[in-house]
C-alpha cells in the first residue's frame, strides 16, 4: 500500500510541477541586403547587475544560418528553445567577410550589418545590454532589423 501511495504523490509532484526550462524565443531578422552570407546570433543572459557590457555577459548559445536566396520575401527566423524564464539580450550580425567575429573598426564601429533586440538606436554606437532587454516569461516572438553601415558619399566640387 505505502509503495501505491509514493507512486500516486510522485506521479502528482511530476504533474504539478513546471519545467524549468520550456520556454521558446522565436527570432525574425528583417531587413537583410545581402542574401549570400551567413547570420549569426548571439543569445545573452542578463543577470540584473547594473552596468554590464556585453563582454561580461554569460553567452546561452550562438547560433548561425545561411540564407536561402531563393526565399528573399520570408524573413528568416530562428528558435532559441528550453529557456528559463529571465531576462535575456541578443545581438545579431551579418558576417559578409566568413570569420565568424563581428569586425569593428579602430573606433569600435560595426563594419558588418547589426541588430540587437529591441532595436535600440545606434547613434551613439553599440548598445548596452540594458538597452537590449528582453523579458522571457512566456513563449514570445521578437523582430530584429539589421542595420548597416552607410556608405561615405563622394561629394563632387562645384567650380
Amino acid at each position: 500500500m505505502s509503495k501505491l501511495i509514493i507512486i500516486v504523490l510522485l506521479f502528482s509532484i511530476t504533474l504539478l510541477s513546471t519545467p524549468s526550462f520550456s520556454l521558446e524565443l522565436k527570432v525574425e531578422v528583417q531587413k537583410i541586403k545581402v542574401l549570400e552570407k551567413k547570420i549569426m546570433m548571439e543569445l545573452f543572459l542578463l543577470t540584473g547587475k547594473e552596468s554590464q557590457n556585453w563582454q561580461e555577459l554569460l553567452l546561452i548559445e550562438k547560433r548561425e544560418f545561411e540564407l536561402d536566396p531563393e526565399q528573399q520575401n520570408v524573413n528568416p527566423h530562428v528558435v532559441f528553445s528550453q529557456l528559463k524564464a529571465g531576462h535575456y539580450a541578443l545581438r545579431v550580425f551579418q558576417d559578409l567577410n566568413n570569420n565568424n567575429l563581428l569586425d569593428k573598426s579602430s573606433n569600435n564601429i560595426p563594419l558588418e550589418p547589426i541588430g540587437f533586440s529591441s532595436n535600440p538606436s545606434l547613434f551613439s554606437g553599440e548598445p548596452s545590454p540594458e538597452d537590449s532587454v528582453i523579458a522571457l516569461f512566456d513563449n514570445k516572438t521578437i523582430l530584429v532589423n539589421l542595420k548597416h553601415r552607410r556608405s561615405k558619399k563622394k561629394h563632387k566640387k562645384r567650380h
